[in-house]
C-alpha cells in the first residue's frame, strides 16, 4: 500500500471508513467465550450484595441495587445451563439494557473490547442450535478463540423468571366434549 501524500488528499483522496462495524465485549463463562454488543451494556460492576428472591428460577441469583435501581441479577453459567465455577475476584456483573429495563448477568471476567464486521457473524451450526441454540445470536472466530454472541431476548426472557412449576397453566376445560 502507498502512503497517502498532500497531493493525493488535494485531489480529493478518500478513505473508505466502514460504519458497519461493531464493537462487541468479550467475557467468559464457565471456560467459553461469550460477547453482547457494547451497546447494550450500560457499565461493568464488580460483583455486588444481592437478596434472594422466592419462587424464581435457579439461575436468578436475586435482585441488587445499582445506582439506586434495583435489578434482577442472572448466573449467566446456570441460564445457559453450563457448569457454574466459583466467584472469585475477576468476577463481573454487565449491567445490560433489554426492552428499556436493565439486568445483571454475571460472568466469571471479561476479557477484551473486540470490533466485528457483520460478514465475520456466522450462524451457529444446527448441532449446536439444540439446549442452548436458543440463545445464541452468532458466532465468530478470533485467533484462536471462537466467540459466541448472545441472543440477549432469549437469555432475559420473563417467563423463564419463574419456577416452572409455579407459571400459570393455560386454562383447559375438562368438560370439553362431553354429551
Amino acid at each position: 500500500d502507498a502512503l497517502a501524500t498532500e497531493e493525493d488528499y488535494e485531489h480529493g483522496y478518500k478513505r473508505e471508513v466502514r460504519r458497519d462495524l461493531e464493537q462487541y465485549v468479550a467475557f467468559r463463562v464457565s471456560g467459553e467465550s461469550y460477547g453482547l454488543s457494547i451497546a447494550q451494556i450500560s457499565e461493568i460492576s464488580k460483583v455486588f450484595d444481592t437478596t434472594p428472591v422466592p419462587r424464581t428460577s435457579d439461575f436468578v441469583i436475586g435482585i441488587g441495587n445499582v445506582r439506586g435501581s434495583v435489578i434482577p441479577i442472572i448466573d449467566l453459567a446456570r441460564r445457559l445451563r453450563l457448569q457454574p465455577r466459583p466467584v472469585d475476584r475477576d468476577a463481573r456483573v454487565l449491567i445490560v439494557r433489554h426492552e428499556d429495563e436493565l439486568y445483571g448477568l454475571l460472568v466469571d471476567e471479561v476479557l477484551y473490547v473486540v470490533t466485528i464486521a457483520p460478514e465475520d457473524l456466522e450462524e451457529a451450526p444446527g448441532a449446536i442450535a439444540g439446549s442452548r441454540g436458543e440463545y445464541i445470536r452468532a458466532l465468530t472466530r478470533l485467533e484462536n478463540d471462537i466467540l459466541i454472541v448472545l441472543e440477549l431476548s432469549t437469555v432475559l426472557a420473563a417467563r423463564d423468571f419463574v419456577k416452572a412449576e409455579l407459571r400459570p397453566r393455560a386454562f383447559t376445560s375438562t368438560k370439553a366434549g362431553r354429551v
